[in-house]
């Protein structure tokens, strides 16, 4: 097993990329530890896989080191981080011209996504520094390497997150800590893309399969599976992955090639 012994902090675990990397952990023999917002959801998880659940905002700097320092006081140690967090795409009006949607709109993506990225890695830090190991992995999307007009909220949060990560890995990395991104194509099982694509065509006025044509412009000639960007970051966090650091991981079947 990939993970054996190992203790994993999942945020953002009710969404389908955070559950699926749950699941995947716990197959492989890690002590999972979830998060999210969504009670209900975390209960259900959490019974699946035998795995302590906590509501948590991971917006929130408090609760994020509150939480941590729990799991901290009842295992005595975090090996592994993940943040799965994104936004629904309406809140957040994923598939606006960039000549009209609102400034503050613009910017949430950047205050969720990246703040959130921010605060999850340097709570862990905390722990893992004096212990001189630790992995933390954080999530971008394939928009940070592509053209795709109408979503220029996201894609700056992208790109930041990478860029973010980027730092990181130089600042922790003496201290025995890697931190790496995983950077997902658009994956059809998830909501955020469903909804991404129905508002797409309502502004292109296409259809939603034609706006969804580019994600199968890859090698493979088939979207993503959650499961496959699930499997990268289980990988990654894994001591199998010791030498890579500092990173950005495409999982986009050969859609990006830099």
């Amino acid at each position: 097993m990939l993970l054996q012994q190992k203790t994993a902090l999942v945020f953002a675990a009710t969404g389908a990329i955070g559950s699926a990397v749950a699941r995947q952990f716990a197959t492989q023999g890690a002590r999972v530890y979830i998060s999210g917002r969504n009670e209900e959801t975390l209960k259900r998880l959490g019974k699946e896989i035998n795995a302590p659940w906590q509501v948590v905002d991971a917006t929130d700097e408090g609760q994020v080191s509150e939480y941590i320092d729990r799991v901290v006081g009842a295992t005595g140690e975090v090996d592994i981080v993940f943040n799965a967090i994104g936004l629904r795409a309406g809140a957040a009006h994923y598939a606006t011209p960039s000549t009209s949607i609102e400034f503050a709109k613009f910017l949430l993506p950047l205050q969720v996504i990246v703040g959130s990225q921010f605060l999850t890695a340097r709570a862990a830090a905390r722990h893992m520094i004096p212990k001189r190991r630790g992995v933390i992995v954080t999530l971008s999307a394939s928009l940070s390497g592509k053209f795709i007009p109408l979503m220029s909220g996201i894609t700056a949060a992208c790109g930041a997150v990478e860029a973010m990560t980027r730092t990181l890995a130089a600042e922790f990395g003496p201290s025995g800590i890697r931190v790496n991104c995983v950077r997902a194509a658009g994956m059809p099982e998830t909501r955020t893309i469903q909804e991404t694509l129905a508002h797409m065509a309502q502004t292109t006025h296409t259809t939603p399969q034609a706006s969804g044509r580019p994600m199968a412009e890859n090698v493979l000639g088939r979207p993503l599976l959650v499961e496959e960007t699930a499997s990268t970051v289980t990988f990654v966090a894994s001591d199998s992955a010791s030498g890579i650091a500092g990173q950005v991981l495409n999982v986009c079947a050969g859609a990006i090639v830099s």
